[in-house]
């Protein structure tokens, strides 16, 4: 199982990063020279297009039909015009991606809402290219309410879909889902209030500007939302009261190098009454982030950026007068790359840092009766490299590997966890200026989370890093600049995964399981009809498989779709614009189909409505629908375990929201 890089590459990729002083790197965020100090063109950049400039597939700007990956983009002109108020929402728009929920934005453990994307919850979520979190286990394709809730500071969402080991290391199974924050180009100020169903209530500010080399943003959002009816007119008492606020502040030392700061801090605070497994429940979740970035341009060919975020999220849970600690850790990641480019080849290399701190003290040894109290930690050191190289016009060959290594960071050792080499290759043939087909490998691995390792009910201190593999086939088509379709086949296998599984008692383990497989594809329709329509229609299918009996749950127990449409037409004209946007699940065959009762349905559809109106330049009055045909569904089930037949949690029936925007 254990993976060594080879001496000399590994020699190499640390000699050349060294070389750079350490702070060479490509474009982390949807950086491209244009934004160095070309205002007019920067102001250009951000246009719309379906076609549109993007960076995750490849970490250097690219086109969605020249990145020869399976990627989405939720843009913030797409936001707008459907009003969609939080990350979950846009997320819900994406092929591929499915979202777990216990009863909406204000329901049980809604302070942690899991994404899973191509049938995988080990997804890496970044900000501008940077990790949030790392070592979060199980807990790998969970994103904090905080976080979902604020779309003020949000330029546009990117979901690459499909392993990414070799560029983003550990937990890229599934995915890579970069929220790029707003840029300091102009200067005016936004004030959106709305209320509407189940008591909600948001307030939002943003306000930016930019005088000569300075530029800022300041932002401030509060959301509260009360008690929920589902379809079927049941209330679920719940409660949400989050705030997020922030800044971000740059500085053009020169034209080509660039000084950015962003502070960002968020909480939650969720209570209501289980309907399930009754009483009363409680969340807490407190975030701070604080990141410093150089991006500086040597010419032409070299670019690079240096990036050092700290971050501490804390969330508590209290049931049945016990408050229970799901984390309360505090990271430091330091991200370093660079870029070179030529007429033929584009060279990405560098290396990223990770550590995380347990702040909670715990027993890391002794006895329950006489314990050793400490503090758990983790760490790991990275170095990759990625070549596309054009080896005759119009088909380039794209070969990355990634070194990575592990170690204990706190007041307790573990076992000696093997270092990995990911490795990736890709061919890509342009057949025409708007025909081109891909394929290729990438290798997956993840190393086990704090709560895997050390916790005191499930957690194994013996686990070995999983590591699979993912094969895809692409397809895009640029029909014109107004017809976009893009298409990937996948099939992802885990040689050796992690796994919480069931024991006797009622309580479960952690462990390493063996012969996971989840095979689909994705299909991506993107459309401007006219000036007045436009469109982007997405389907998706998944199947997924486990050898081991004991693991295979999510398709199995029906959490998985078998096939899933995805949905969002604008019309636009003068002053009015609207909306239609969500999706159809269809849940399938599963191994338990005969146990009725799991799943109010397992076929539904979910659509959305929104419009708008701009009496004059500077307001805007809108409105939005969710649910629009009032849909009794559920996306997380207790009938399998304890609950019985019926035991589902509903998410929010037909609810609406009102509002107006003020921009000056």
């Amino acid at each position: 199982m254990k993976k060594i890089l080879p001496k000399r590459l590994s020699a190499a990729v640390i000699a050349s990063v060294l070389a750079l002083g350490l702070c060479s790197s490509v474009w982390a965020e949807e950086v491209a020279p244009a934004e160095m100090g070309d205002k007019d063109a920067l102001t250009t950049e951000l246009e719309f297009t379906l076609d549109t400039m993007i960076v995750t597939a490849g970490r250097v700007p690219s086109r969605i039909t020249d990145a020869k990956a399976d990627i989405s983009v939720v843009t913030r002109q797409q936001m707008e015009d459907m009003h969609i108020t939080n990350v979950e929402e846009a997320l819900r728009t994406v092929p591929g991606v499915q979202m777990n929920s216990y009863g909406g934005p204000s329901g049980l453990n809604s302070n942690i809402n899991t994404v899973r994307i191509n049938g995988s919850k080990d997804i890496v979520i970044l900000v501008d290219g940077v990790r949030v979190s790392d070592f979060q286990g199980k807990n790998s394709g969970a994103v904090q309410a905080a976080l979902m809730n604020n779309l003020d500071n949000i330029e546009r969402i990117e979901v690459l879909r499909g392993s990414a080991g070799t560029l983003y290391g550990s937990a890229a199974k599934g995915g890579v889902i970069n929220i790029i924050t707003r840029k300091l180009n102009e200067t005016k100020t936004t004030v959106d209030v709305s209320a509407g169903s189940f008591s909600t209530r948001h307030y939002k500010l943003f306000t930016q500007g930019r005088q000569d080399k300075l530029g800022f943003n300041v932002y401030y959002d509060k959301s509260k939302i009360g008690d929920i009816k589902d379809g079927a007119g049941v209330t679920w008492p719940n409660s949400l009261d989050s705030e997020s606020y922030g800044t971000k502040i740059s500085y053009d030392l020169t034209d080509k190098h660039t000084l950015t700061l962003n502070v960002d801090k968020s909480k939650s605070d969720t209570h209501g009454y289980d309907l399930i497994y009754p009483p009363d429940f409680r969340g807490w979740n407190d975030g701070t982030s604080v990141s410093i970035r150089d991006d500086i341009q040597f010419s032409d060919k070299w670019s690079n950026t240096f990036t050092y975020r700290y971050n501490h999220s804390k969330i508590y849970f209290l049931k049945s007068g016990v408050t229970h600690p799901l984390n309360d850790y505090t990271y430091n990641f330091v991200s370093d790359q660079a870029t070179f480019k030529t007429s033929r080849h584009t060279l990405v290399f560098g290396f990223d840092y990770s550590q995380v701190k347990d702040n909670e003290s715990r027993r890391i040894a002794g006895t329950n009766t006489n314990p050793v109290l400490g503090h758990y930690g983790l760490k790991n050191t990275s170095y990759y490299v990625q070549d596309d190289w054009e080896i005759i016009p119009k088909v380039t060959l794209t070969g990355g590997l990634r070194y990575d290594k592990m170690s204990n960071d706190g007041d307790s050792d573990i076992h000696d966890i093997p270092t990995h080499t990911s490795k990736s290759y890709k061919i890509n043939w342009d057949i025409t200026d708007n025909d081109s087909v891909y394929a290729g490998r990438s290798d997956f691995f993840k190393y086990p989370g704090l709560s895997e390792l050390y916790d005191a009910v499930g957690g194994n201190p013996n686990l070995e890093p999983s590591f699979g593999r993912t094969t895809t086939i692409g397809y895009n088509k640029k029909f014109s600049d107004d017809h976009i379709l893009t298409f990937n086949w996948f099939k992802t296998v885990a040689e050796c995964d992690i796994q919480a599984v069931p024991v006797v008692g009622g309580t479960w383990t952690t462990v390493n399981t063996y012969g996971d497989v989840a095979r689909g594809w994705n299909l991506q329709y993107m459309a401007q009809f006219s000036d007045q329509w436009s469109a982007t229609l997405g389907w998706s299918h998944l199947f997924y498989h486990s050898d081991d009996v004991l693991v295979n749950e999510y398709s199995k127990y029906g959490f998985a779709p078998k096939d899933m449409a995805t949905f969002n037409i604008a019309y636009k004209y003068a002053k009015v614009k609207a909306g239609l946007d969500g999706y159809y699940f269809m849940r399938g065959e599963t191994e338990e189909s005969d146990k009725k009762g799991a799943y109010p349905c397992d076929n539904y559809a979910i659509i959305n409505l929104s419009g708008s109106y701009a009496p004059t330049k500077n307001v805007t009055l809108y409105a939005r629908v969710n649910n629009l045909f009032d849909k009794l569904y559920a996306e997380r089930t207790d009938a399998f375990w304890h609950g019985g037949a019926g035991s589902w949690y509903s998410m929010p029936g037909r609810n609406f929201v009102i509002g107006m925007q003020y921009t000056f």
